[in-house]
């Protein structure tokens, strides 16, 4: 009874906590207001030739002096933008519209000005575009605008840089650019956090000369007025050639850099009180002179009003370094030697607004008024129920439906709100919260109705035996069911199985398969030496037999990975189906069919994919043999292989090992003796065995080579990574569990950490989820998404069955009563957890960009669909088609270079030491190699200038541009692009050519 009265209660304390958390995020939402912005008659442009990567430049010529000038921008996904040649701001935001509106007020001079925006496109197609508008204001007020046309220039190639003058600068020769053309974009997301008319309102402040000889810090601090009724955006923006501490109402916002020129406009809205607020600002000056300028900006209706500092605010001057400044502050007898006096200079002063999140205070008024009118709704239903005889654990029979629909409705609110097709602040209004609240008042009322007549009547549902009971389907529809979502994960993985250009991963190891075919067993010639593989052992096994079957070529490399993934599914079908019930694997199975991070493995050659299949079969022969009080030989060598598959796939899944000796010591507490049998520690042994083979393999095959750096291959034991500064501990939580399509996953898991103790085998399968986090965040010393993919199956299969178990907690309490209205309610209910479940997860139905935007590894593409990575194939094309007999080839991705058109180039540029690079003991050439090919590394910028000038041609294949800064110094970058000239552009790569 305790336990059904536990459930019930559940359910209300949950829909509680929710209404806490949303109206917490709704002013949250009121605190960072959005703004969409208004366009005239400008067009989107795009370039000539369609490509991922545009140029574009746009002469505005001035006739007067700009006292006021702004300029709106939206592109396609990221983008750069230069005024005169001074970089104004630079923005990623991958899958939408990046867009902003900057003050350019100084950056603008009369007669010619150049506006300069780099785009690029980090999505799929490939095509750019761009959409403008300058407004300016002159002396006399006059308002001039000024905005994008097909008669702007654009080129999809990086523009050769001359001299100082770069693609960007004013003064350079663009005659030979190509116009734009139009293209049809979208305006639909183009949101910024201020109004748009902001900063042409704001008033340019003076400067001030602050003298203070005899204090380490000046303070400065003023009372203004705020009503909270007004819905004004406050900011302060300070601009100091000293550091400074700024403080709102005694509550300090951190300590700020020198900033002579720049106005940045931050954001107190959230942190003031209703009426009287104290701004202080504590000028770091060291006994020196300060020059300051800025205050306070409130925007309202009324307009845009300014409390800027003058010598009308208090200045005191804070003595002695260790002296509690609010304590000095506040002392009655404090006299001010502190001078204020206009200052002589005028910096041309420039505003900018940072749009960073601000969390409102919890104790405002705002989150707890949504809050209020629950209470005091669900006190008033009470009261009348109660006095027709309901008693309490009666109501909370009744309002457990009603509390779970409103709860989910509100989840599936919030889901659409992080959709970036809709505007958030639409789903957060009050009328939406109030119509949550009415539907549910009108839920509780009907079901206590329901209750009241029923009264008398035991109808108790044994809610603890339903969450260790399932939902099973008809064997046909079931095998009907498990066909399709097996078909249906091979066609999500065939369809644009060869879309993506191979990345650097997939095209060594097709090197390595190029090797078994070749000679029996994966290798690849670096220079003069034979390299064997040491680690992925198996994986080019299974791609060579698929080129032997289908030729050489990416469909050939990438048809293991989706016949794996394909098998995977089947897989996960097949363990949830056994454990929990036909139901919960097929939903599992479904989950895996489209989820977008399983769908992109699915279609890459690298081992996770083949990693995961051998993982999850070793997982449930692992299963079987935790289950079995007497272990055979069978099981237990057969526990052995699955585990040396995927050990010998991926050397990480060697990290299972520890994970599942901790689950089954926990699994099997106290049972000592099943610990004790023989055939364990056979299979044990057999494991053991393998790593100790593969590991002094390893050692012995890396030996004879001499090497420079360090790499991930240099790791071969588990190391204790909290000890390292590297460490970060939520790297996985960010990357797995709370991305945009796992978020609502993760929310069915958490909920199953309380049917854990209902259910054993649901226990193993969460613990062997917890344990892989902790281990693969604490023991291994790098991160990488794609390190946790062997994991999805079981997170999958654990969702699947915790979802199946609350269906059956919810029908076991719909048929107690044996109501209609409950019928309908519990069908509601789980036809919301299924939005809840499958809608966020699905590849391409909801687009919660907004999600966790900001805390996604940012060299990830495997998290969305269409997200491109590096293009290595387009710029190969390019070389097969432009080079010439006797040209030389110079390739940062040689493998890449040589699976598409046979090229391994002839040099590697690394002037910078972050790749291993290895001495060639064969040759003995004078250069260190490259890890890939064996090509000699240019190591300054020098060797490459050496090289150039001995050749008439040379080609220069560049790829990751975005990581060029990491093996290249900015000087030899520099020369690179002044003297070589791009031939072609795509994603993330580069063709140059230098000619004699």
């Amino acid at each position: 009874m305790k336990s059904n009265i536990f459930w019930k209660l559940l359910s209300l304390v949950l829909f509680g906590l929710v209404i806490v958390a949303f109206s917490y995020i709704k002013s949250a939402d009121e605190a960072n207001s959005r703004f969409t912005l208004s366009w005239g008659h400008s067009q989107w442009i795009t370039t000539q030739e369609p490509s991922p990567v545009g140029y574009f430049r746009a002469s505005v010529e001035l006739d007067s002096k700009a006292i006021r000038a702004q300029l709106q921008i939206a592109t396609t996904d990221e983008f750069s933008l230069y005024v005169n040649g001074f970089l104004v701001d630079e923005k990623v935001q991958k899958s939408m519209l990046a867009t902003g509106v900057f003050d350019v007020s100084t950056l603008l001079n009369v007669g010619e000005n150049i506006i300069a925006v780099k785009v690029k496109r980090s999505t799929y197609p490939a095509i750019v575009g761009l959409r403008y508008e300058l407004t300016a204001l002159d002396e006399m007020g006059r308002k001039s605008t000024y905005f994008s046309t097909q008669k702007d220039k654009a080129s999809h190639l990086l523009p050769q840089q001359t001299s100082n003058l770069y693609w960007y600068s004013n003064g350079v020769d663009d005659a030979e650019w190509l116009n734009t053309k139009s293209w049809q974009g979208s305006d639909d997301v183009s949101m910024i956090g201020f109004d748009p008319n902001l900063l042409m309102g704001i008033e340019v402040p003076e400067t001030l000369l602050v003298s203070s000889p005899q204090s380490w810090r000046v303070s400065t601090q003023t009372e203004f007025q705020y009503e909270a009724r007004e819905n004004a955006q406050v900011w302060f923006a300070i601009a100091s050639d000293s550091p400074y501490e700024v403080a709102v109402n005694g509550i300090s916002l951190g300590v700020f850099p020198v900033n002579d020129r720049k106005l940045n406009l931050k954001s107190i809205q959230a942190k003031l009180a209703d009426g009287s607020n104290n701004l202080r600002i504590d000028f770091l000056n060291s006994g020196n002179s300060v020059h300051v300028a800025g205050g306070i900006i409130i925007d309202s209706a009324k307009g845009t009003d300014t409390i800027y500092l003058d010598k009308s605010w208090l200045f005191t001057e804070v003595t002695g370094s260790t002296t509690d400044v609010f304590t000095e502050l506040h002392k009655a007898d404090l006299k001010s030697n502190v001078k204020v006096a206009k200052s002589s200079l005028s910096p041309d002063y420039f505003f900018v607004v940072d749009e960073s999140f601000v969390a409102p205070k919890l104790i405002q008024k705002a989150p707890w008024l949504f809050v209020l009118k629950f209470v005091v709704v669900a006190l008033f239903l009470s009261l009348i129920f109660k006095a027709l005889g309901l008693s309490i654990k009666e109501q909370l029979d009744a309002t457990v439906l009603a509390n779970l629909v409103a709860l989910l409705c509100l989840l599936c609110a919030w889901f659409m709100a992080q959709d970036v097709r809709f505007d958030a602040r639409q789903i957060f209004s009050d009328g939406a919260f109030d119509l949550v609240l009415v539907i549910w008042a009108l839920l509780v009322a009907i079901s206590m109705t329901d209750q009241w007549r029923v009264k008398g009547q035991d109808h108790t549902a044994k809610l603890t035996t339903a969450v260790t009971q399932s939902l099973n389907l008809n064997h046909l529809i079931y095998w009907l069911l498990v066909t399709s979502a097996i078909v249906l994960t091979f066609v999500m993985r065939f369809e644009g199985l060869d879309l993506r250009a191979l990345t650097v991963d997939e095209a060594t190891i097709a090197g390595f398969a190029r090797g078994v075919i070749e000679r029996g067993y994966p290798y690849l010639m670096v220079g003069g030496m034979e390299v064997e593989l040491a680690t992925y052992e198996l994986v080019p096994y299974f791609l060579a037999a698929s080129i032997k079957v289908f030729g050489y070529g990416d469909f050939a490399l990438r048809f293991p990975a989706l016949m794996f993934s394909t098998m995977t599914c089947g897989a996960i079908i097949y363990c949830g189906t056994k454990w929990f019930g036909r139901l919960s694997g097929l939903i599992a199975g479904l989950l895996f069919a489209v989820s977008p991070w399983a769908i992109y493995w699915g279609q890459n050659c690298f081992h996770p994919a083949q990693t995961q299949f051998f993982n999850l079969i070793a997982l449930i022969v692992f299963y079987r043999l935790l289950k079995s009080d007497q272990i055979s030989i069978k099981l237990a060598v057969l526990s052995a292989c699955m585990f040396a598959f995927s050990y010998l796939s991926w050397e990480g899944a060697g990290l299972v090992l520890p994970i599942m000796a901790i689950v089954a010591i926990i699994i099997r507490w106290r049972q000592w003796q099943w610990f004790m049998q023989m055939n364990l520690w056979i299979a044990a042994l057999l494991i053991l065995f393998v790593i100790a083979f593969q590991g002094i393999r390893r050692m012995l095959l890396q030996s004879p080579f001499v090497m420079v750096g360090f790499g991930k291959s240099d790791l071969a034991t588990p190391k204790l990574t909290f000890t390292d500064s590297s460490y970060e501990p939520w790297y996985y939580l960010q990357n797995f569990f709370f991305t945009e399509s796992h978020f609502a996953l993760s929310l069915f898991f958490i909920v199953g950490f309380i049917l854990i103790f209902y259910d054993k085998k649901l226990s193993f399968v969460v613990l062997f989820v917890l344990m892989a986090y902790l281990s693969l965040t604490n023991l291994l010393g790098y991160y990488n998404a794609h390190y946790f993919y062997f994991v999805l199956p079981a997170f999958l299969i654990a969702v699947a069955a915790i979802f199946v178990k609350l269906l059956m907690l919810i029908q076991a309490h719909t048929s107690a009563k044996g109501l209609t209205s409950w019928r309908m309610q519990g069908a509601v209910v789980g036809m919301l957890m299924a939005f809840v479940l499958f809608i966020p997860t699905s590849s391409g139905v909801l687009h919660m960009y907004r999600l966790m935007a900001g805390s996604i590894d940012g060299l990830r593409v495997d998290y969305r669909e269409s997200l491109s990575g590096m293009d290595g194939r387009e710029v190969s094309s390019a070389l097969r088609k432009y080079k010439r007999e006797g040209d030389l080839v110079l390739t940062s991705i040689p493998l890449v270079t040589e699976h598409y058109i046979e090229e391994k180039g002839d040099y590697f540029v690394q002037t910078i030491t972050d790749r291993k690079v290895v001495y060639d003991t064969v040759k003995k050439s004078p250069y260190y190699v490259d890890k890939f090919v064996g090509n000699p590394v240019l190591r300054s910028k020098q060797e490459l200038q050496d090289v150039l000038q001995r050749n008439d041609r040379v080609f220069f294949v560049a790829a990751p541009v975005n990581g060029l800064t990491r093996i290249i110094d900015e000087e030899t970058l520099d020369y690179i692009n002044q003297n070589m000239r791009v031939l072609e552009e795509s994603y993330d790569s580069r063709l140059y050519i230098w000619e004699r």
